[in-house]
């Protein structure tokens, strides 16, 4: 069965990166709406580098800064508002995974006149949107290179992915300076999730020979580089290998799916509100010792990339960066483990797993880090 590939049009990537958005924005459209989260853009001064290189191309500038965590259908439907009111013809979203899903969705949803709840909901695309522009400023989500925004509905509340091909970004702009100022504690969350999908990725059985030497490469560039950036924030060279890795690991996730954590980690998310990157970390390595026999020969490849057990490689890694092997913080009820693995099970990340994963091994899971 032949494998189709999807990325995004253009790709700038690496230190000084950002000087040249404007100029291929500018190719896009004449009016852009800038979509960002509510304060650290601003407070770090990139809003304002942002606006500088795109006035200089003559691309005129809307600000939409009021994208929460883990984005609602209802943050959608305003940001789409936005672009109609100024009659923007590309949408930039510059910031973590929630900012470039928002923003994402907006541009891909730009034609249509139904809200945003009911492609939640499974309704299709049928109208073309505007061009999608990512600006990443973490090495984590990899959103920037994929087809779907992960958006939250929390009257239920749960997590899914609205999904289409013309939703993939026509250009990414991925500067690892702007990753010079995350705090440490969103470094290691954020790097974790990046390293959580190259591994699922590369496991997963959609995987590919081009999908595998993205996700592999992830696996390296990551295993060390995020250790160093949480150590040291303004270890540029430690940055710029996280950023590619995130960058490989979202191209890998793009086109070959993920997993089991993945799977299980949306309806906790959702339910507790715990940070994605983290409740994806603490997931992994009981997820892995659960796939390990359905696919020996990758994980002998993991093993020796890492230089010991990829379990205990991923443990120690954990500790390093001061994240519990459990989720006792957020105080998860044990009698809602039935309800939790209910709603992972029509994943399409699950369904992705290398190994069949039932009701009861996905509650054994759950009940092993609570």
């Amino acid at each position: 069965m032949p494998h189709s590939i999807l990325m995004p049009s253009r790709l700038i990537v690496g230190p000084g990166g950002l000087a040249e958005l404007g100029k291929h924005v500018a190719a896009l459209g004449q009016r852009a709406l800038l979509v960002t989260g509510k304060k650290s853009l601003r407070e770090s001064g990139t809003t304002d580098r942002i606006l500088e290189t795109l006035s200089a191309e003559g691309v005129k500038t809307d600000l939409f800064e009021g994208v929460e965590p883990e984005p609602s259908c209802e943050t959608c439907d305003l940001v789409r508002d936005a672009r109609k009111s100024a009659s923007c013809d590309v949408v930039i979203g510059a910031g973590g995974g929630s900012v470039l899903d928002a923003a994402k969705v907006a541009a891909g949803l730009a034609g249509e006149v139904h809200p945003t709840l009911d492609f939640w909901n499974g309704r299709k695309p049928e109208q073309p949107g505007v061009p999608f522009v990512a600006v990443p400023t973490t090495s984590g989500t990899g959103a920037e290179a994929t087809k779907n925004g992960v958006i939250t509905n929390p009257k239920i509340p749960a997590k899914k992915s609205i999904r289409d091909d013309s939703f993939v970004a026509k250009l990414v702009v991925l500067d690892p300076r702007l990753t010079l100022t995350l705090p440490p504690r969103v470094t290691a969350c954020s790097g974790m999730d990046a390293l959580v999908q190259a591994v699922e990725s590369f496991t997963s059985i959609h995987a590919s020979p081009v999908t595998d030497a993205w996700s592999f490469e992830a696996v390296r560039l990551l295993t060390d580089s995020v250790r160093k950036a949480y150590r040291d924030g303004a270890d540029l060279a430690a940055r710029t290998d996280a950023a590619y890795g995130s960058l490989l690991a979202g191209l890998a996730l793009a086109n070959a799916r993920l997993g089991l954590v993945h799977g299980l980690a949306h309806p906790l998310g959702a339910r507790y509100h715990i940070p994605h990157g983290l409740v994806c970390a603490v997931l992994l390595p009981p997820v892995m010792r659960f796939n390990r026999e359905s696919c020996r020969e990758k994980y002998a490849r993991l093993d020796h990339l890492m230089g010991r057990d990829a379990v205990a490689f991923v443990e120690q890694l954990l500790h390093e960066l001061d994240i519990p092997l459990d989720l006792n913080a957020f105080k998860v009820k044990p009698e809602d483990v039935p309800l939790l693995v209910q709603e992972s099970l029509p994943s399409g990340s699950l369904q992705a797993n290398p190994r069949k994963a039932t009701p009861e091994a996905c509650a054994g899971i759950l009940k092993s880090v609570l």
